[in-house]
C-alpha cells in the first residue's frame, strides 16, 4: 500500500510540474502542435489512409490471396504460413508501420489459435511505407529520393531476413489446409474499413502530437541542449518521434546506415502506436526484443548497398534538400475534416448500440 502511495505521489508531482511547464512554455508547445499537425496532414494521412482502407478490404475479400499466390508459391520453401499470412506480410512491407498490426489483429479476430503466430509475424510485419520513408529519410535529409529508397530497401530486406529466419525455425501451421475467404463483401465492410482506419489514424496522429510536445518540453528545460553538446540531440529527437529525421538535413549520404537503423526501429512514438493498435490482443514482448537486431541488420544492408552503388558526395548539394513539412495541403485539410466526421458518426453509432 505504501509503495502504491509513493507512485501516486511521484505521479502527482510529475503531473503538476508538467502543467507548469505547459503554461510557461505555451508558445513553444503551440509551435510543436502546429508542426505535428503539418506532419500528419502532409505526410502521415496521405501515405497511410488510402492503403489502410485498401489493405483491409483486399485481405478480407481474398483478393490479396489470389493476386499474391505466385509469390507465395515461390516463397513456400521458407514461408511456413498460410496464403493469408503471406498476404499480410507483403502488404505490411509496402503499407507502412501500422498496417501489419492492424491486419494481424483482424486475422486473429476470426481464430484465437493464431495469436502465437501473430506474435511471431509482428516481428517482421513492421516497416515504413516507401512514400513515407522516401519523404522523411530521403527528401527531407538529402533532397534525393534515391537515398530514401536505399533506406526503405534496407528496412524491407531486414524484415525479409527476419521473416526467413523466424519461419525456418517455426513449426508448420497447417498452411495447406487454408481456404480462401468466400465471404461476400458488402458496403458495410467498406464503411467499417474506413471507420477503423480513421480511428487508427486518430491514435497515430495523437501520439505524434503528444511526443512532439514532450520533445518541446525537454528542449525548454535544457535537456536537448545537454544532448546537443555531445551530438546526440538529433538521434534523441528522431528516436522519440521519427518525423524528426528532418533534423539530419544536410548530413550527407554517410548517415544513411544510421537513418536506416532509426527508421527500422520506428522510434518510441511508433512503438507506442503499435501497442495501442494491438488492443492487448497480441503480446509485444517478441516484437520489442526483435527490433534492435533487425534495426542493426538494416544499417548493415544500407552500408552494403552504398558500397555496391556508391553515391559521390560531390553530387550532394545541401541547397537541394527539400522541406516536406513546410505547408499544409488544403486537400489534406478537407480529407481530415471528412475523416473526423466519419469518426464522430461511428462513435455515435457505438453509443446508440
Amino acid at each position: 500500500m505504501k509503495k502504491q502511495n509513493f507512485f501516486l505521489l511521484v505521479g502527482s508531482i510529475l503531473a503538476g510540474v508538467t502543467c507548469l511547464l505547459l503554461i510557461s512554455d505555451s508558445a513553444g508547445t503551440i509551435k510543436a502542435a502546429e508542426k505535428s499537425v503539418q506532419t500528419c496532414l502532409n505526410v502521415i494521412i496521405p501515405s497511410l489512409f488510402a492503403f489502410m482502407v485498401f489493405s483491409k478490404i483486399v485481405v478480407k475479400s481474398g483478393i490479396a490471396d489470389i493476386a499474391l499466390y505466385p509469390f507465395y508459391k515461390i516463397s513456400s520453401f521458407w514461408f511456413k504460413g498460410s496464403r493469408r499470412e503471406f498476404s499480410i506480410f507483403i502488404l505490411s512491407l509496402i503499407g507502412g508501420y501500422p498496417i501489419g498490426i492492424r491486419l494481424l489483429n483482424d486475422h486473429i479476430a476470426y481464430n484465437k489459435n493464431y495469436t502465437e503466430i501473430a506474435e511471431n509475424m509482428l516481428c517482421y510485419c513492421y516497416c515504413g511505407s516507401p512514400s513515407f520513408i522516401i519523404q522523411i529519410a530521403g527528401l527531407s535529409v538529402t533532397g534525393n529520393a534515391g537515398a530514401g529508397f536505399i533506406v526503405y530497401l534496407s528496412n524491407a530486406l531486414s524484415c525479409l531476413t527476419a521473416a526467413v529466419f523466424i519461419n525456418i525455425f517455426s513449426k508448420r501451421n497447417n498452411a495447406g489446409s487454408y481456404q480462401i475467404s468466400k465471404e461476400k463483401m458488402s458496403f458495410s465492410d467498406i464503411t467499417d474499413s474506413i471507420g477503423s482506419s480513421v480511428k487508427s489514424l486518430g491514435i497515430i496522429c495523437g501520439t505524434i502530437l503528444a511526443f512532439n510536445i514532450i520533445l518541446e518540453l525537454l528542449d525548454y528545460i535544457g535537456f536537448i541542449q545537454m544532448l546537443k553538446a555531445i551530438d546526440l540531440d538529433k538521434i534523441m529527437s528522431a528516436g522519440l518521434e521519427i518525423s524528426n529525421l528532418s533534423l539530419f538535413n544536410g548530413c550527407g549520404y554517410g548517415f544513411l546506415p544510421l537513418i536506416s537503423a532509426i527508421t527500422s526501429l520506428g522510434g518510441i512514438c511508433i512503438l507506442v502506436q503499435t501497442a495501442a493498435l494491438s488492443e492487448n490482443k497480441i503480446s509485444l514482448k517478441k516484437f520489442i526484443v526483435s527490433r534492435i537486431p533487425i534495426a542493426f541488420l538494416s544499417s548493415i544492408y544500407s552500408y552494403l548497398i552504398l558500397l555496391l552503388f556508391p553515391v559521390s558526395l560531390e553530387t550532394y548539394l545541401p541547397s537541394n534538400t527539400v522541406t516536406v513539412l513546410s505547408s499544409v495541403n488544403p486537400v489534406c485539410s478537407v480529407c481530415i475534416a471528412v475523416m473526423s466526421y466519419i469518426l464522430l458518426k461511428q462513435e455515435r453509432k457505438e453509443k446508440d448500440v
